[in-house]
């Protein structure tokens, strides 16, 4: 008797030592913050020379709003010969009233996201990112740009919002895509 309530004290006390040695699970990582929902980019584009010539672009996907009527259309920027821009990137919800503002909270996950530009070869425009994220080292955003024209000429610039979060590294490459939008861009003397 004594040598079996040996042995059930010798298994609970090894039980109990390989259960508090037991590793912890697999830690449960924070949930990614999903894709955002927008409706519209817009391009608010400032002459660095003459702070008064401020254009805006909206490219709008009427579709996703309940009125108007279903459309989506293209807008058109007009930016001279030779000439430096300031440019900010907007979005915005407008299935909501008033309509959301998505840039802050783009701006709040700036390490997940990256805005590319395409710009087509027949357009003389040079665009250059001028923000950075809190990533180590940190990488461009391009919430905010440096348009640059040279001679006249129309072409397409393919603006995408790129959502990367944990795989931001600098590329357009990784990740999934929150807006891929299109603008028609004549550049003029």
């Amino acid at each position: 008797m004594k040598r079996l309530l040996y042995s059930v004290a010798v298994l609970m006390a090894l039980s109990v030592i390989l259960h508090s040695c037991k590793k912890d699970e697999t830690a449960i990582a924070p949930p990614v913050p999903g894709n955002e929902f927008l409706t519209t980019v817009g391009l608010k584009v400032t002459n660095a020379t003459n702070t008064a010539d401020v254009q805006y672009a909206y490219w709008t996907d009427t579709t996703l709003i309940p009125h108007p009527a279903d459309s989506i259309n293209t807008p058109v920027l007009n930016l001279k010969a030779s000439t430096k821009y300031n440019v900010e990137v907007l979005f915005q919800d407008r299935t909501t009233t008033p309509f959301g503002d998505v840039t802050a909270e783009i701006k709040e996950r700036e390490n997940y996201h990256l805005i590319c530009f395409t710009v087509s070869p027949s357009l003389n425009l040079t665009v250059v990112r001028t923000d950075k994220d809190t990533n180590v080292p940190a990488l461009e955003v391009g919430l905010t740009d440096t348009f640059t024209t040279a001679a006249a000429g129309t072409g397409e610039l393919n603006v995408q919002l790129r959502h990367q979060p944990n795989v931001k590294n600098g590329s357009c490459e990784p990740g999934s895509t929150d807006a891929d939008v299109t603008y028609t861009v004549h550049v003029t003397n």
